[in-house]
This record gives structure tokens, sequence and C-alpha cells, in this order.
């Protein structure tokens, strides 16, 4: 299952080698800060620390990938995590018609899209969630 999930994200990855070249970057950080009070806080909570109940905890994007022993493969799924943020702030969220978050990409640039990721990023890590048996068999490989 594991592997399967690994290919079928594995066109993502080719997008994501370069997804987030300033992570970390304080400059990056202090931008993404910026624009993520700007345009993201309402929905995901100030400072991205207390989200409405309709928006996700952004900063459990690398709960998974973090728990990844293997190096190569935690790098390859961040890549992957980086890619699809990239690609869901652009197009927005909609399912079944309903629109849970418009598209972004009219509105911010590619830069500062990776600077909210960097953001975010840099938040204190969320309240973990109780362990499933599946999280407990992917952080083994």
């Amino acid at each position: 299952m594991h592997r399967l999930l690994l290919l079928l994200l594995f066109p993502l990855t080719a997008q994501a080698s370069e997804t987030m070249p300033s992570r970390g970057a304080p400059a990056a950080i202090a931008l993404g800060r910026q624009v993520f009070q700007t345009n993201c806080a309402r929905c995901h909570g100030a400072e991205a620390t207390q989200p409405s109940a309709e928006a996700p905890d952004l900063r459990r994007l690398n709960v998974f990938c973090l728990q990844l022993k293997d190096g190569a493969l935690q790098a390859r799924c961040l890549q992957d995590v980086d890619a699809y943020f990239m690609m869901a702030v652009k197009a927005g969220k909609v399912r079944a018609g309903i629109v849970y978050m418009p598209p972004w990409r009219d509105v911010l640039t590619e830069r500062e899209i990776r600077a909210v990721r960097s953001f975010v990023d840099s938040r204190p890590p969320a309240t973990p969630r109780l362990k499933t048996s599946v999280d407990l068999d992917h952080a083994a490989h």
C-alpha cells in the first residue's frame, strides 16, 4: 500500500524537487507570516495555530513524512507534500461542487506560496493525534 501511494504521487515529485528552496530561511518565514496573516489566518487560524472547524491544521502536513525512518524516503515524502501544497493553494479545494478554499493562483505569487509553506513549517507542532495501527506500520518502513 505504501509503495502504491508513492507510485501514485511520483508525478508530483518531479515537480517538487525545487518547490521549497527557501525552507527555513528567516526572510521566507517573515514574508510567509505576513502573507499568511493577510490571506490564510481567517480560516487556518492566527499564526497557523488555531484553524477553524472547516480548515485543516496546516502544521499537520508533514506529520506522516517526519515519522519515516529512511532519510531518502522522508525527503521524497516531503517533496510530495510540498507539491501537493503548491497545487492545492493555486487551484483551491472543491469537493462535490462546494468550494472549501478559493484558488489563490491569481492572488499569490509562487514565492509567496513557498514563503507561506516555510512559515507554516516554522510553527510549533500541532497536538499529536492518537496513532492508528496504519500510522505505526508506515512509520516502521
